[in-house]
């Protein structure tokens, strides 16, 4: 028997069947993609490159926070550009953070999704987290020289926090499935795809542009674009590996009785 082979049944949620659901990821996936390499499709890509941005500067304030440092503030721009202000903790971590922060987003949110249940459940604390990090950490630059950043930082968050809690506590399971992985792929392409744009930045003798792997190559001297790599790489093996155990990878051996304890005698 194909150890690979997919189930006829009701998937273990019992709402829609595995071969629905698989559906649904491909039907997301075709739409990311699509979403992202056609060029006229730019003003719908707009919002979730707004999105991404902000998973990307609250990665390097969360990576900060982890490592005993202080995340001060972030802020994103109108031409989808962005700043997190941290300071402390280590900082091997808390610069790659941004660029693989979006890539384990999307992984987790991949490996979340083989259930409704897991998707709603991520879709929610995705929101829950949104908000409240935009509130605390976004709102601050409303009252600096980077006031319209600010604005639009505190607006956009806010808006993607509630519109993920509202799908979460109102979408069927079928939207649910769609939209967690429409998220998690198109999250996935754009760290990959703004990773490889860094690697084409710190080619040698281009002209310089700082960038997070520039920062680390000013913190441990080695070239950036051998940071840039390593991130691409590392991102790749994020989804792809993510995608593999959820739906490829062998499934878990499922749990038996091997014996049975004798009854207490009496004495």
């Amino acid at each position: 028997m194909n150890k690979f082979a997919w189930p006829k049944t009701k998937s273990q949620n019992g709402d829609i069947t595995t071969h629905q659901t698989l559906v649904l990821i491909g039907m997301a996936a075709l739409a990311a993609v699509v979403l992202a390499v056609i060029p006229w499709l730019g003003f719908l890509n707009y919002p979730f490159r707004l999105l991404i941005t902000i998973v990307h500067e609250l990665s390097h304030g969360l990576a900060a926070l982890i490592t005993g440092g202080s995340f001060i503030r972030f802020v994103i721009f109108s031409d989808g550009s962005g700043l997190a202000y941290t300071a402390g903790g280590w900082r091997m971590l808390v610069i790659p953070a941004g660029y693989l922060g979006a890539a384990l987003f999307g992984a987790i949110l991949i490996r979340l999704g083989r259930n409704h249940r897991w998707s709603r459940t991520a879709m929610a604390v995705i929101g829950l987290v949104m908000i409240l990090c935009t509130l605390r950490y976004g709102i601050p630059s409303i009252f600096t020289e980077q006031m319209l950043g600010g604005v639009l930082t505190t607006i956009s968050g806010v808006f993607f926090g509630s519109l993920f809690l509202l799908v979460a506590l109102k979408a069927p399971p079928s939207w649910i499935v769609f939209l967690l992985h429409f998220v998690a792929i198109r999250t996935g392409l754009a760290a990959f795809f703004d990773i490889i744009t860094v690697i084409g930045l710190s080619i040698p003798f281009v002209t310089p542009v700082h960038t997070d792997a520039q920062s680390m190559a000013d913190l441990t001297f080695i070239p950036a674009i051998v940071w840039a790599v390593v991130w691409a790489g590392v991102a790749f093996l994020l989804i792809g590996g993510s995608i593999w155990i959820t739906w490829f990878g062998p499934k878990p051996a499922p749990v038996q009785i091997t014996d049975r304890s004798p009854k207490r005698l009496r004495l």
